[in-house]
């Protein structure tokens, strides 16, 4: 009896240590592959975030290139359809806000705009705004779309704004969030953009969020990595933005639907006036300020800026030609 129990006391003790070998190595892997690869880590992080929330993955085809989108919220909702910024991809510049908006019962598209993401990047494309406000509308003709919210973020807003202007029909509501579009002088040199050196990440980090820490080298080595693989989009991107064929300076005035303009006050790639400068050319519009918060205020100050979004989508917000302001908070804080 006593040595039945003594082996398997040395049975369990096998399988315990087996157990934590693998445990080990697991751990080993994944480190390696967090500083090889912290991007890639990152973004399926954010991806596992949206998943937990009640989105799922999408793929179509629109005009032979695959396309790959969000889907998420009930079907009874109504729809509200997200457009990320240059450079960016769906699940990055919307993981703070589409859960709230799931919650609160919207169904929500969020897409990878051609030359972004897990959408196709077709080589003889400009990835102008307007070409991609024609992806947009083509998206939104495919799956039967019509009188949407949409909302863009960035050069994402410059393309959700051509829509709203040659569509108006597809757009009941229009969102825009610290938004390009009308012609100004940046104050930096847009090489950062397409970053080559780790002074230049630390540059574009510090124009994207005033304040924030430095990123780790490893991390900014996969910047350059992946800019030198995928900056030619950004490149042809930026080269059409600022050729001035699609500024909507003198459009802008045309758009007459309910029209929520959110800027962070600390923004410097796209500075407040551009904002103010809207909300003048819309009467229509509500301009939201936010102290304390930068570029993408959508996705570090989204508790501040979340219950202006709900109630603007719901038709309760602050009434037209409103401008508020809203105080800084000590702490973002992730949802």
């Amino acid at each position: 009896m006593h040595a039945k129990s003594l082996g398997k006391s040395s049975a369990a003790r096998v399988i315990v240590i087996r157990l934590v070998f693998i445990l080990l190595i697991l751990t080993f892997a994944l480190g390696i592959m967090v500083w090889r690869a912290p991007l890639w880590v990152g973004k399926e992080i954010t991806l596992f975030r949206l998943l937990a929330a009640g989105f799922h993955k999408r793929s179509m085809v629109i005009d032979g290139h695959h396309v790959f989108y969000l889907e998420g919220g009930p079907a009874s909702g109504s729809s509200v359809v997200l457009i990320h910024g240059l450079g960016s991809e769906a699940q990055q510049d919307w993981v703070a806000l589409a859960p709230y908006l799931v919650r609160a019962g919207y169904h929500v598209y969020a897409m990878d705009l051609l030359g972004y993401g897990q959408s196709d990047k077709p080589s003889e494309l400009t990835f102008s705004i307007s070409e991609e406000a024609k992806f947009v509308e083509a998206f939104l003709d495919a799956k039967h779309l019509t009188s949407v919210a949409l909302g863009g973020d960035s050069m994402g807003g410059w393309i959700a704004a051509k829509v709203a202007l040659d569509r108006p029909d597809l757009v009941a509501r229009l969102m825009l969030f610290d938004s390009a579009g009308i012609k100004f002088q940046l104050s930096f040199d847009q090489a950062i953009f397409t970053p080559q050196t780790e002074q230049q990440v630390d540059q574009l980090m510090a124009v994207v969020t005033p304040g924030a820490p430095r990123l780790p080298q490893f991390v900014k080595a996969d910047f350059i990595r992946k800019s030198k693989r995928d900056g030619w989009v950004v490149k042809r991107a930026l080269a059409s933005m600022t050729s001035g064929a699609d500024d909507l300076d003198a459009k802008f005035s045309a758009l007459k639907m309910p029209l929520l303009i959110v800027w962070g006050k600390d923004d410097v790639m796209t500075p407040l006036s551009l904002g103010e400068s809207m909300h003048r050319a819309a009467p229509q519009s509500v301009l939201a300020i936010y102290d304390g918060c930068g570029h993408i205020a959508v996705v570090t100050c989204i508790n501040q800026i979340v219950s202006t979004v709900l109630s603007f989508l719901s038709g309760t917000g602050p009434e037209p030609g409103k401008t508020i302001e809203v105080p800084a908070q000590k702490h973002f804080l992730m949802p």
